[in-house]
């Protein structure tokens, strides 16, 4: 059941049950938010790498998303191909 919600979320967005009235406050997360964790966007988080050694710093308050990072990533290469 969680796979289909998650296909349907993918394909059709996360307000996609929201009514019109819920919509209107709604905002999409995108990759240059500051609840999304910066370091993770572009390469690694430090909180990720020092898991279970004395150095742990515990999860990230941030935002980790694989889609998130695609879509930095084809934001980068598109303003890459415009300046050279």
């Amino acid at each position: 059941m969680d796979a289909q919600r998650a296909l349907l979320d993918e394909l059709m967005g996360a307000a996609r049950n929201l009514t019109d009235e819920q919509k209107k406050g709604f905002r999409e997360i995108r990759w240059d938010d500051k609840e999304v964790c910066v370091f993770y966007m572009i390469r690694f988080c430090p909180h990720d790498l020092f898991v279970n050694t004395k150095s742990d710093l515990g999860p990230c308050p941030r935002i980790h998303d694989p889609k998130l990072k695609e879509r930095r990533q084809i934001n980068m290469n598109y303003w890459s191909d415009m300046i050279y």
